[in-house]
């Protein structure tokens, strides 16, 4: 079997994969030019941006494992007519972007933006933060999106002393951490008591805007909106204008609606948004952690076994 890496991982992931699989050949393919000259060849790949051209030269190929839990950089609908096995990186990612979002609501109750502000300008007032400061505990976080990265904010976030609400699509029991589920028809039921909102979705159609003027308006004032998942879940022109106007209070957002944002801007100079650029996936250890799920995953391949993270193209995740 020949298996294309699509994906740099660091030598010793790369190393342990191959001694697990000493019967495999991979094919090392870490740019368009050299997946191109193998793509013919691999009956799985690792990694990579798959265009349409490119899937219908994959003769061979049979099952597409990505490094991201999001497979909106793939051709779908070409993937679902070949019936191409589809398994994304769901479980690898959770931990730092959790972190990110978790430190992003810690910037806006200590006041950080403030305080960095004041030290660049060298002025010393600190009466600035003792009027604004709060505490998350005792607030309340609503995650909309509770897979594994929804998942992971709310039982970190339950840590904290916060109390926790989640929306999901599926009927569910809640999570470790959330005190109750609500479904996308009660959203302003939950928004309207939720002092931070967390985006945690995949981007399909149902998640495009899912968070429009409707739903801004109908946040507190002083809460806050964050996105982890994907920047259009969140409608651009209603949420600059809520963020000016003083609909609600602040954002944090690690993805933006364009990415990367262009240089004129309006949030790039909002006092009251943090912007991390999307990087909160990023970990020293993604490399181990992906090519744990991937080991996994090649196992069962070869054995005939069902596969973990299997993603409904027509879902999207």
């Amino acid at each position: 079997m020949k298996v294309i890496l699509a994906t740099q991982l660091k030598p010793e992931d790369g190393e342990r994969l191959r001694r697990a699989f000493p019967e495999v050949e991979f094919l090392e393919a870490f740019h368009e030019e050299a997946i191109q000259s193998v793509i013919a060849e691999g009956e799985a790949i690792f990694g990579g941006h798959i265009s349409a051209d490119l899937l219908e030269r994959a003769e061979r190929l049979k099952w597409i494992q990505t490094r991201s839990a999001g497979t909106n950089h793939l051709p779908i609908a070409a993937i679902m007519a070949r019936n191409i096995l589809l398994t994304n990186a769901s479980g690898a990612h959770g931990i730092p972007i959790a972190e990110n979002i978790l430190a992003l609501m810690l910037a806006f109750a200590i006041r950080l933006p403030t305080l960095l502000q004041l030290q660049k300008e060298r002025e010393w007032s600190p009466e600035l933060v003792w009027k604004e400061k709060f505490t998350l505990e005792g607030q309340t976080l609503l995650v909309i999106g509770l897979g594994d990265l929804g998942a992971t904010l709310a039982r970190r976030a339950s840590a904290l002393g916060m109390r926790v609400f989640g929306i999901r699509r599926r009927p569910l029991p809640p999570p470790p951490g959330v005190e109750r589920v609500y479904r996308r028809e009660e959203i302003g039921e939950a928004l309207a008591q939720a002092d931070h909102v967390a985006l945690c979705l995949p981007l399909t159609d149902e998640t495009i805007a899912y968070i429009g003027e409707a739903e801004l308006r109908q946040m507190k004032p002083t809460a806050y909106l964050y996105n982890a998942g994907r920047g259009p879940s969140i409608a651009a022109e209603p949420l600059v204008r809520a963020l000016q106007e003083g609909w609600i209070t602040g954002a944090g957002l690690d993805v933006t609606d364009p990415e990367p944002l262009p240089a004129d801007h309006p949030l790039w100079s909002l006092p009251n948004v943090i912007l991390t650029q999307h990087t909160s996936g990023a970990s020293p250890f993604n490399s181990r952690w992906v090519t744990d799920i991937f080991i996994e995953n090649l196992r069962r391949y070869l054995n005939g076994e069902p596969l973990r993270n299997r993603v409904d193209p027509e879902l999207g995740y």
